[in-house]
């Protein structure tokens, strides 16, 4: 027996419950269905359910319209500590052929891979454009978007020392900079399908707990960390020593703060380079955090994957040709379930899923057809999420504000600020009114028992 959630009423009923309870009722039902995988879904098709879909759809994003409106009138003010990275981004793009008037650039990674693979026992050379150099690291444009939307922040991370870089000095003026150590240097090639990354790492070979706490001082740590309503910590797969910096702020400042109310986001970033016994034991680190507070996990589609992959002792180039990588909801729902978390945020690009309780919700996002950046989505969507969740938003609203904040990012090239949302959410709700046929679908469905054997070890 699994039980089957999906929204469905009339329009009246559904805007009446959204002004009451600022989220649409579910309404449950049991039934026996033949398991694809763990935990079925059932999808509705008819013409009739699709026309209930498009319309709780639309009532969601008018629902968030009118909560991000009523922001300014909260009298608390929403604090946010965010670490431990930093970088200098010069994003580029790969030119594939000119001619007279302007260089032509290779549309997909796809066909850049072609290109590369192409050159295999000949060698080859490739003209770069550098389009912009910014200011990166997951932590820095985390709290960057933070501040945007309102909320003051703590950036701990690699920003320059003993003197910030000047690229950091473009931050939101929320955001307040502790640095220890100089930038690590990324280099992103952009393309319309997704980016390549290319990072230099050798500054943080000395970038440790020890080595933050003999620059900045335990009580300057403290005073951030007790200070803040939000906990971000972010890029564990490209600083080297981020597990013991997690291990140590757990040990040294969370738990001494004897407070339970912490909401927590950890973002892992790509974990291809590290082995399935560092991404169990990081997995394990993060559910210790759950005696603190309230912990989610963003994965984006591929990291989600790889994780699978690396739990199971599969490699994934392997079991991608055999067809034996399952589908991403299911790679999902196992490693939610190898946790001790509130919930997991998965994000491909063009939809999001968050695992909670015995429960998945599944909403499509909106389509930008002409990005004018990629590298940062990821983290304007958690800013987005970040904000619903600080304010108490339902997971459906958190959801679509991370998707908006990322969606608005992607199209205008900065991260955007509340006005910027609004207009975009009402661009999308205006989409949705013009192309039925491209309707988000709210989805959820049974996640059945947690059966949560940790091999964490929280001391």
């Amino acid at each position: 027996m699994i039980m089957i959630s999906f929204f469905c009423g009339t329009p009246g009923y559904f805007e009446n419950a959204v002004t009451r309870h600022n989220t649409l009722m579910q309404i449950i039902f049991s039934g026996k269905l033949p398991q694809v995988f763990t935990g079925c879904c059932w999808l509705l098709s008819s013409k009739k359910n699709s026309l209930y879909m498009s319309i709780n759809y639309a009532t969601l994003l008018a629902g968030l319209l009118r909560q991000l409106k009523e922001l300014p009138l909260h009298p608390e003010k929403k604090k946010a500590f965010v670490g431990f990275d930093g970088f200098i981004d010069t994003v580029k793009k790969a030119v594939k052929k000119r001619n007279e008037e302007q260089a032509i650039c290779f549309e997909t990674l796809g066909e850049f891979s072609d290109r590369i693979r192409a050159a295999t026992g000949r060698s080859g050379q490739i003209e770069m454009l550098t389009e912009r150099v910014k200011l990166g690291g997951n932590a820095p444009i985390l709290s960057n978007a933070l501040g945007r939307l309102g909320i003051k922040s703590w950036c701990l991370g690699s920003m320059g020392f003993p003197e910030k870089h000047t690229v950091f000095s473009k931050l939101s003026d929320q955001c307040e900079v502790m640095s220890a150590i100089d930038p690590g240097q990324s280099e992103a090639i952009e393309f319309s399908d997704g980016k390549m990354i290319f990072s230099e790492l050798g500054v943080f070979e000395r970038y440790d707990w020890a080595y933050i706490v003999k620059i900045m001082g335990l009580e300057k740590i403290r005073q951030a960390v007790f200070g803040s309503d939000l906990l971000a910590f972010v890029d564990w797969a490209n600083v080297p020593h981020a597990s013991d910096i997690w291990q140590g702020m757990l040990q040294d400042i969370i738990k001494p703060s004897h407070r339970k109310d912490f909401i927590f986001l950890f973002d892992l970033c790509d974990p291809s380079k590290k082995t399935a016994e560092e991404i169990e034991e990081v997995l394990d680190l993060i559910s210790c955090f759950s005696h603190y507070g309230k912990v989610t996990l963003g994965l984006n589609e591929n990291e989600t994957l790889r994780i699978w992959c690396a739990l199971h002792g599969v490699d994934i180039a392997e079991a991608t040709n055999k067809n034996a990588v399952p589908a991403l909801m299911e790679a999902g729902d196992a490693l939610y379930k190898t946790m001790r978390i509130d919930c997991l945020l998965v994000h491909p690009i063009d939809r999001s899923l968050a695992y909670q309780g015995r429960e998945v919700h599944e909403l499509q996002g909106r389509l930008v057809t002409q990005p004018k950046v990629l590298t940062g989505g990821g983290d304007n969507l958690n800013a987005g999420y970040c904000l619903g969740q600080l304010y108490g938003f339902s997971i459906e609203h958190c959801l679509l504000l991370g998707m908006a904040a990322s969606g608005a990012y992607i199209e205008n090239g900065e991260s955007p600020d509340l006005p910027a949302i609004e207009q975009y959410i009402c661009a999308w709700m205006s989409d949705l009114a013009q192309h039925e046929e491209k309707l988000p679908r709210t989805l959820a469905l049974g996640h059945g028992v947690i059966d949560f054997h940790s091999r964490a070890h929280c001391r």
